[in-house]
């Protein structure tokens, strides 16, 4: 992934975008499409990183597969969330973007709560 590339795209998107600002629905639409290209760029390059942390997680004694899961959900459901909620601002729509917010918050939430169970029993077990 070459991020300069990547990076001048977006900035050609936008000022293409500012240009044809008198007609909102053209410009969201461009700046849908320049997203979801940017974002598979991105997507490309995830195969790389996940085979790096999968090392990372089981290389140190085989740690539970289950914790690697849990953060590969999370990490998706903030960059989803962050994706949607910045398309909503840029519709201005801030009251919907941030709702969007909130219900990513609470997707967080709820993959985490395995994990954090685990870590109050492993809490408690060295308290008593």
């Amino acid at each position: 992934m070459n991020i300069v590339i990547i990076c001048a795209f977006a900035v050609v998107s936008a000022v293409i975008c500012k240009t044809v600002n008198n007609d909102r629905s053209i410009a969201i639409v461009l700046t849908l499409a320049a997203s979801a290209v940017i974002f598979m760029k991105a997507a490309a390059s995830m195969s790389g990183i996940i085979a790096q942390m999968r090392s990372l997680f089981f290389a140190q004694g085989g740690s539970d597969p289950e914790y690697m899961r849990i953060l590969l959900k999370g990490l998706g459901i903030c960059y989803i969330t962050s994706f949607a909620s910045g398309i909503c601002r840029d519709s201005g729509e801030s009251t919907l973007a941030e709702q969007t917010v909130l219900a990513g918050k609470t997707a967080l939430l709820l993959v985490a709560l395995p994990m954090l169970e685990t870590l109050i029993g492993i809490v408690k077990t060295l308290l008593m």
